[in-house]
C-alpha cells in the first residue's frame, strides 16, 4: 500500500558510520512499504546539516540500486542499476588502470633494457621516472575529468578514461623499442613510452574517483563501505593481475625474449578488459542522488560549474579540506606503491646479492600476498566496518597509520633477511598489508563524506591524485634512491612511517573543531 511519510533524518554523530555534523532535516517520502527496507528508512540521509526536503517515488519494477530520472511531474522517477552491472564496470576498469601499472612496475628491468642504456641501476631510475610520469599528468586528468563528472554526467567520465586506458595500453603493446629487436628507432622510443605513459595517468586520473563516487551513489546504506572499497580492492587485484602475468612470463621465457616481447604480450592482454569495461559502462545512468543535486544546484546558481563556484563563494574551507585530504591521500599513496611496486624490488634487487631472492620468487611471493593480503583483505575489513557501524571511520584511518609508523621498520627489518629465511620475507610484507587495510577499506566512503555531492567529483580526484603524483608515483624512486645512498637497510622504512604520521595527523586534524565548521559551512554554502 502506497502512502506518504515524513521521516526524521539525521546526519552522523560520534555513534554513525558518516563524517558530518549534526542537525535534523524531513524529507517527504512517497513509497511501496515493500520496496525499501526500515534500515534504508532509518539510515537515509544529509550531508549539509541543514533542512531540506525532497519527493521521491520508488519504483518496484526494477532490481538493483537506484538511480533516477524526471516524471515530468515534479517527482523523481527512480530507474535503479543493475548491481551486477555496476559492479562488474567498476571492477572492470579500475583491474585495466592498475593492471597496466603493475605490468609497468614488475616488468621494470625489462623495459630498462628495451628502452634506456646505462648501468643497471641508472636504467632503472628512469623506468622509474617513466613510471612516475603517468602519476604527473594524473592531477590534470582528474580535475578535467572531475570537472565533467560534477557538471554533466559521472557516467560520461567513466566512459572517457576507459577507451583512453584500453587505447594506450593497445599503443605500448606495439611501441617500437630503443636499442633492442628488429624494430628499434632509438631514443624516440622512448619518449614516445613517456607519452603513453602520459596518457594513462590523465585518463586514469578520473577513473578510481569515478567508480568510487558511483559505488557510493548506488549501493544499500548497509553495505556502503563494503561495495565502495570494491573499486579499491579490485585496483589491487589489477595490479596483482600485472604481476601474475609477469610471474607466468618469466617462468616461460628466457630474460632476451622477455626483454624483446614478453612485455609487449603483458600489456596487450589488458586491452580487452577495456572495451569489456566500456560496454558495461553503457548501460549506466546516474545515480539519483546526484541528479537531484546537480539539478538543485542549476535552479539555484543557472550554469556555474560547481567547483568553480565552491573556489569563489567559499575558498577558505575547500582549500583547507582539500589539504587535509590530499595529506591522507599522500599517506595512502606512498604506502600502497610501496607494498605494490618496490618491495619486490627491494628483496630481489637491491637487497643484496647474498640475500636477494630471484626474479620468480620475488614476483610470486608479491602476487599472492597481493591478492589474498591486500586485495581480499581491503573487502574483509571493509565488511567489519560495515557490521559495526558505531565506530567512526575517521578511528579506523588513525588506528591504521599510527600502526604503521612503528610496523613499517619492523616489517622491512624482517624481509631484509631474503633468501636466508623466505618465510620472513612473507612475514614482513603480511605484516605490512594486514594494518593498511584498514586504511584502504575505508578511504573512499571517507572522503565521500567531505564533500558535497555536486563538489565530490572535482574536488576528491585534485586531493586524490595530487597525492598520487607527489607520494604515489615517486615512492619507487625514493626508495630505491634511499636503499642506494643510506648506509642503514631500514631507511626506505622510515620513509613510510614518516607518511603514516602525516595521514594521522592530517585526519585527527579533520576532528578539530574550526574544521568541522568549515565542512558544515561549505555543505551549507553548496546547498543554499
Amino acid at each position: 500500500m502506497d502512502k506518504l511519510t515524513s521521516i526524521p533524518l539525521a546526519t552522523e554523530d560520534e555513534g554513525s558510520n558518516m563524517e558530518s555534523g549534526a542537525a535534523v532535516a524531513h524529507v517527504e517520502v512517497e513509497m511501496t512499504e515493500t520496496d525499501v527496507d526500515s534500515r534504508d528508512k532509518e539510515k537515509l540521509h544529509l550531508l549539509n546539516g541543514h533542512k531540506a526536503s525532497a519527493s521521491v517515488k520508488y519504483d518496484s519494477s526494477s532490481n538493483g540500486e537506484s538511480d533516477s530520472e524526471s516524471d515530468g511531474e515534479g517527482q523523481v522517477k527512480v530507474v535503479k542499476n543493475n548491481m551486477k552491472i555496476l559492479i562488474i564496470s567498476a571492477v572492470l576498469g579500475n583491474i585495466l588502470e592498475w593492471y597496466d601499472f603493475g605490468v609497468f612496475a614488475s616488468f621494470s628491468t625489462e623495459l630498462s633494457k628495451a628502452f634506456f642504456t646505462g648501468g643497471r641501476l641508472e636504467e632503472m631510475l628512469k623506468v622509474y621516472g617513466v613510471f612516475a610520469s603517468a602519476f604527473f599528468a594524473r592531477p590534470l586528468g582528474g580535475f578535467l575529468l572531475g570537472l565533467i563528472g560534477d557538471k554533466f554526467a559521472r557516467t560520461l567520465s567513466l566512459q572517457i578514461s576507459v577507451v583512453a586506458m584500453g587505447m594506450s595500453a593497445l599503443f605500448i603493446s606495439v611501441l617500437p623499442t630503443n636499442t633492442v629487436g628488429s624494430y628499434k628507432i632509438g631514443p624516440v622510443a622512448t619518449f614516445l613510452l613517456v607519452g603513453a605513459r602520459i596518457v594513462q595517468g590523465l585518463s586514469t586520473g578520473g577513473e578510481m574517483v569515478g567508480t568510487m563516487l558511483y559505488m557510493v551513489e548506488n549501493v544499500p546504506e548497509t553495505a556502503k563501505c563494503f561495495v565502495s572499497a570494491i573499486p579499491l580492492a579490485s585496483a589491487i587485484a589489477g595490479t596483482g593481475t600485472g604481476y601474475l602475468v609477469s610471474a607466468i612470463i618469466t617462468a616461460v621465457m628466457s630474460e632476451e625474449n622477455r626483454v624483446l616481447y614478453g612485455w609487449r604480450i603483458a600489456f596487450f592482454l589488458g586491452v580487452p578488459a577495456g572495451a569489456v569495461g566500456f560496454l558495461f559502462r553503457t548501460c549506466l545512468s546516474e545515480s539519483h542522488s546526484f541528479s537531484e543535486a546537480s539539478k538543485k544546484f542549476a535552479k539555484k546558481h543557472g550554469n556555474q560549474h560547481p567547483f568553480f563556484y565552491a573556489v569563489k563563494h567559499c575558498t577558505a574551507p575547500l582549500v583547507t579540506i582539500l589539504f587535509l585530504c590530499m595529506l591522507v591521500c599522500g599517506y595512502y599513496s606512498g604506502t600502497t606503491w610501496y607494498n605494490e611496486a618496490w618491495l619486490e624490488e627491494f628483496y630481489t634487487e637491491l637487497i643484496g646479492e647474498d640475500k636477494k631472492l630471484d626474479k620468480l620468487e620475488g614476483r610470486t611471493i608479491n602476487t599472492i600476498l597481493l591478492f589474498g593480503g591486500l586485495s581480499l583483505g581491503t573487502l574483509g575489513a571493509a565488511y567489519f566496518v560495515d557490521r559495526h557501524p558505531k565506530i567512526p571511520l575517521h578511528s579506523y584511518l588513525v588506528f591504521s597509520s599510527t600502526s604503521l609508523i612503528f610496523l613499517s621498520p619492523l616489517a622491512l627489518w624482517l624481509m631484509a633477511r631474503g633468501k636466508d629465511d623466505i618465510m620472513l620475507v612473507v612475514l614482513g610484507q603480511a605484516v605490512s598489508i594486514s594494518v593498511f587495510t584498514f586504511t584502504v577499506g575505508i578511504l573512499a566512503l571517507w572522503l565521500t563524506t567531505e564533500f558535497p555531492p555536486t563538489l565530490q567529483y572535482t574536488s576528491i580526484a585534485l586531493s586524490y591524485n595530487v597525492a598520487q603524483c607527489i607520494f604515489g608515483g615517486t615512492m619507487p624512486y625514493i626508495s630505491t634512491q634511499i636503499s642506494t645512498k643510506a648506509d642503514n637497510v631500514l631507511a626506505p622504512s622510515y620513509y613510510v612511517s614518516a607518511l603514516a604520521f602525516m595521514g594521522a595527523v592530517a585526519m585527527l586534524a579533520t576532528r578539530m573543531k574550526s574544521v568541522r565548521e568549515m565542512h558544515g559551512r561549505l555543505h551549507h554554502i553548496m546547498n543554499s
